[in-house]
């Protein structure tokens, strides 16, 4: 083959490869179909409007549109997943937004480090770095369940309530479940978790007016996080998708 022939058939490969990849970077929830099977192997992604909503506005908050947001949702639809592991690996890669930060807290640093992980294992898998490997790197230096970056200086940390450290600050500050459905009945817990959202998190922030924290968690009390922000008007966009539809 003359390094002419070479050179079409290169050209062609990556329109080709363009055309694959540009429906999973106009679309969270193409996206979050298309890595599913890295995650949940042996269980079929269900589409529904539910997921939707919660696609479009993680979507809004990425193209700056929406700076606080906070999802009500009942348990068993694909929160975390998508809140936690798919749209930070579709920032990334598919928006080209490698440089992004996330700071992530849950009630439990267990399960913060355990999305970190899936979102891990997203990234590098074949079929993620296939159409967006050369936007960046996962850096050899900081690759932990708790913390991994990229060579494009983004990085992602599981933490909980209350356990971030001083120096941490995030483009995305992602709170999924806050509260603990075992610990809602004491007020001390739920003051100490309330005084973290509003005094704590806000400072946690790359920009105040740029960057973007988003809460997502089910209805467990009049005042837990949810409560707190809608109460004391926050500035949230509030995203409820009830158990039953009314």
């Amino acid at each position: 083959m003359s390094g002419n022939q070479e050179a079409i058939r290169r050209a062609f490969l990556r329109i080709a490869k363009l055309k694959e990849s540009e429906p999973y970077e106009q679309n969270l929830m193409k996206f979050a179909e298309y890595v599913w099977p890295v995650c949940e192997p042996s269980i079929p992604f269900i589409k529904g409007w539910a997921i939707e909503a919660i696609c479009e506005h993680l979507e809004a908050v990425t193209n700056g549109h929406i700076k606080r947001l906070l999802i009500n949702v009942p348990p068993g639809f694909t929160k975390s997943l998508m809140t936690d592991v798919f749209w930070p690996a579709w920032e990334w890669g598919p928006r080209n937004m490698p440089s992004n930060r996330y700071v992530c807290a849950s009630y439990s640093n267990h399960l913060t480090e355990r999305d970190n992980m899936r979102c891990r294992n997203v990234v590098m898998s074949d079929r993620y770095r296939r159409l967006w490997g050369d936007r960046f790197k996962i850096s050899n230096e900081q690759f932990t369940k708790v913390k991994f970056a990229n060579d494009k200086t983004g990085w992602k940390l599981a933490t909980s309530v209350g356990g971030i450290g001083v120096g941490e600050r995030g483009d995305r500050f992602i709170i999924d479940d806050a509260n603990n459905t075992m610990d809602m009945e004491s007020e001390a817990i739920r003051d100490n978790t309330n005084m973290w959202f509003t005094e704590v998190v806000p400072d946690r922030l790359n920009s105040p007016v740029n960057s973007a924290i988003v809460v997502i968690q089910q209805r467990l009390h009049e005042d837990d996080v949810s409560g707190v922000a809608l109460s004391r008007n926050m500035g949230y966009t509030h995203l409820m998708i009830p158990m039953e539809h009314d």
